[in-house]
């Protein structure tokens, strides 16, 4: 576990640099274009297929980052709230299961693509393969981070488990 919990440390401080990244080259490319649209009264239509590419992965790994930290993107409290934490325990692993089993989906069906898509973007005449790599990348970042929630979850759970027991035996 705790190979797995340093290999994640790595593996998000990676994607908070892409993340960083990917915004910082969606705003230079929305800016330039505005800029270039009113003050030059030429659009550069290269632009829309670039950012909507790069947003594509920044959403899937935002998201790969979010469900990693306390599942801020599985978690809706209404429910866990107000059931016992065993109960709480195991809504949580099928719930898990669920969004892996979608990142898996998603993850395999971004392979398909890259495999199966020989087209080229209209504008740029590059092979669309390139952007389906983004789903890819975004699944694998959602699978990892949903295993990683599991395993935190798990231990804080048996804690709080066994701590709801020995109230009961006192």
């Amino acid at each position: 576990m705790k190979a797995y919990k340093k290999f994640m440390g790595i593996v998000v401080k990676v994607e908070h640099a892409v993340l960083a990244l990917a915004m910082l080259l969606v705003l230079v490319l929305t800016f330039g274009n505005v800029i270039a649209r009113k003050g030059f009264r030429h659009s550069w239509g290269f632009t829309e297929e670039i950012v909507v590419a790069v947003f594509v992965l920044l959403s899937l790994l935002a998201a790969g980052v979010a469900a990693g930290e306390k599942g801020g993107l599985v978690n809706l409290g209404l429910i866990p709230d107000l059931v016992k934490p065993k109960t709480n325990k195991a809504l949580q692993v099928v719930s898990t299961i669920i969004c892996l089993f979608y990142a898996l989906i998603l993850t395999v069906q971004g392979i398909n693509r890259v495999i199966m898509d020989g087209t080229e973007t209209p504008i740029l005449h590059i092979p669309k393969t390139y952007f389906w790599i983004f789903v890819v990348i975004g699944g694998i970042s959602l699978i990892l981070h949903f295993i990683e929630f599991c395993i935190d979850y798990m231990q804080e759970a048996e804690g709080e488990i066994e701590k709801e027991e020995e109230e009961h035996r006192l």
